[in-house]
């Protein structure tokens, strides 16, 4: 752990989750809990509910769950040890300095290092622009008539002709060889006689993570050559599936609604113009990790891509990742081929401004890029576009949306509205066949003796987690069944990680007499997704009527895992002799009983 259980839980009683939550949504109290509209997803009515007792969130719909450190961890993009930070720091809790495993600590001061290497790159490329080694990559900038304050404030830079002056200047300010390569900044000659700077000649942008801190760069090349533009390779602190240029600029504006752009020009030019809510994907194919960072913190995305063939492309790849996300799409395409730089320039903020108010539908998009594709005065092709009309409609889930595009298609083509409404049946029903039998073949396979078949994943199914989870709620709020069970099942025998480790929690608190509080139990984890399975396990309500029914379930809830646990041993097994036995221990479970 960076920090001990005990500050750990300092920092969680000073920060009540109702009070941070509400910093960010508005929250109604209903009974025990609190509830408001879920800030990880879209939805119209409000599922995401808050425990005052628990010190627990949970949304019913998209199942995001944790405690006060995982809010903040999800929605300021940020990890265990920050949110941590930023907790104390609100509560006015002083921090003792956080303990790492040396493997950790290496990491963590490399990663700091790296955070100054590239903020000290930065400065030295801006001082690079001003300097008469950048004249002409200023000129430059002048011409597209960027203003000196917002060149300031993107810390547009100049990474000069020689090879290695990056290089020595890195060095001069005291960075290792070992950081500077790590940066990627700089790479070793292939002769491997020396060390060259991956940037030069080219006009620099510093590309800022959601916290502000340099990352990494984006190169445009000042004359003729290949790559037009060049980003900083990946590293320890950048990945390009996740940072969006000028996101931390955005965010700031705490708007619902955010502009996405293809280009380091097109996102600065926007955002001189006055719409501050924008930000430019890095050169890379839009990515679900780029629009679950998104969702974070806007509802609404309209895309504004070039007009040409790619951008169009890259419009209608974006488009289902984006509303896979929940989030509502627009898109605006540029007229007379401009892409959004060139427009402003030429018609001014205001008129750029009306069409963003302009900006449409992106299933209207997507309808207008598939009818491009066809005539309509050919039937087989009028056919054909009915057909890949249906297919979008089909995946609109709202009916007022679904009845008003099958309209607009009847309307276009001639065709009975009745023979669209059945082109989509149909469609759903080949989606829904094509699903099942996707599931059928995914279907967890029970072990077979004779073909030596084995399962997969066996422990990934619904109905064990459920039991897992079920007997760690019991466990966590009935001492007595508590020491019961830990005579029967072992934590190991939970193959989910996630589970186990909670289990041996449950097990240790019950064993030294401590009360098993979620929220801390949710601290013995440092990443989201096993954060939000340990809230989930004490979020999940478990009601039984009474203790013939609970020892039932627990009877079941057992042999389930243990049959489980007996069939991945079985499958894993590497002679007879092992298989024999599993299914053995497997056939005398028949006869287990439990009694409370």
């Amino acid at each position: 752990m960076y920090y001990p259980q005990e500050i750990l839980e300092e920092v969680r009683l000073r920060n009540d989750i109702v009070d941070v939550i509400k910093g960010y949504i508005p929250l109604n109290k209903k009974g025990s809990s609190y509830f408001g509209l879920c800030p990880f997803h879209n939805e119209y009515t409000p599922s995401f509910s808050v425990s005052a007792d628990k010190q627990l969130y949970y949304c019913f719909g998209c199942g995001a769950a944790g405690n006060v450190i995982s809010f903040i961890m999800q929605m300021e993009n940020c990890d265990f040890v920050e949110a941590v930070q930023r907790l104390a720091d609100r509560a006015g809790i002083e921090l003792p300095k956080a303990e790492y495993s040396p493997e950790n600590a290496k990491k963590e001061k490399l990663k700091e290092r790296l955070y100054e290497l590239h903020s000290t790159a930065g400065l030295f490329y801006y001082q690079k622009l001003h300097s008469p080694d950048g004249l002409k990559a200023l000129e430059y900038v002048n011409k597209r008539k960027i203003s000196i304050p917002v060149q300031r404030k993107f810390g547009i830079g100049f990474a000069p002709n020689g090879i290695t002056e990056l290089f020595e200047h890195l060095k001069g300010k005291g960075f290792s060889l070992e950081e500077i390569l790590e940066s990627g900044l700089v790479l070793e000659n292939k002769s491997k006689n020396g060390y060259h700077d991956r940037f030069y000649n080219r006009l620099m942008f510093p590309i800022f993570d959601i916290q502000g801190r340099c990352i990494g760069f984006g190169g445009r090349i000042m004359e003729s050559g290949e790559p037009k533009y060049l980003n900083s390779p990946e590293t320890i602190i950048f990945n390009k599936k996740r940072n969006l240029y000028g996101l931390n600029l955005a965010r700031a504006e705490r708007k619902k609604e955010i502009i996405i752009v293809e280009g380091y020009m097109d996102m600065i030019t926007i955002y001189q113009a006055g719409f501050r809510n924008v930000a430019a994907s890095l050169g890379t194919a839009f990515t679900a990790e780029h629009a679950a960072l998104l969702r974070k913190f806007v509802t609404d995305v309209i895309l504004v891509f070039d007009s040409d063939s790619a951008g169009e492309k890259a419009a209608l790849r974006a488009i289902p990742i984006l509303t896979d996300a929940g989030l509502r799409v627009k898109v605006l395409q540029v007229p007379d081929g401009k892409d959004p730089d060139e427009y402003i320039k030429h018609n001014g903020s205001l008129e750029f401004g009306k069409l963003l108010i302009n900006a449409v539908s992106y299933m209207d998009f997507q309808i207008k890029c598939a009818r491009r594709k066809y005539s309509m005065n050919d039937s087989e092709q009028k056919m054909l576009f009915t057909r890949e009309a249906a297919e979008l409609i089909s995946n609109l889930s709202s009916p007022i949306e679904r009845d008003m595009y099958i309209k607009k298609i009847a309307d276009d083509t001639g065709i009975s509205k009745h023979a669209v409404e059945e082109e989509i049946f149909n469609t759903d029903k080949k989606r829904d066949f094509e699903f099942k039998k996707q599931a059928e073949k995914q279907k967890i396979r029970k072990y077979d003796f004779k073909s030596n078949q084995k399962i997969q994943d066996i422990n990934s199914t619904k109905g064990i987690m459920q039991a897992q989870s079920s007997i760690i709620s019991i466990c966590s709020s009935k001492k007595e069944i508590c020491r019961r069970i830990m005579e029967i099942l072992n934590p190991d025998e939970f193959k989910d990680e996630t589970r186990s480790e909670l289990l041996k929690y449950v097990y240790d608190c019950c064993l030294s007499g401590k009360d098993v509080l979620p929220a801390d139990a949710v601290n013995i984890f440092e990443n989201e997704e096993s954060q939000k399975t340990a809230a989930s396990v004490f979020c999940s309500k478990i009601d039984y009527n009474d203790s013939d029914e609970l020892e039932k379930a627990l009877n079941e809830q057992i042999k389930l895992i243990k049959r489980a646990n007996l069939d991945y041993i079985a499958s894993n097994a590497k002679t007879i002799e092992e298989i024999q036995k599993a299914l053995e221990m497997k056939k005398s479970l028949e006869s287990f009983e439990l009694q409370l």
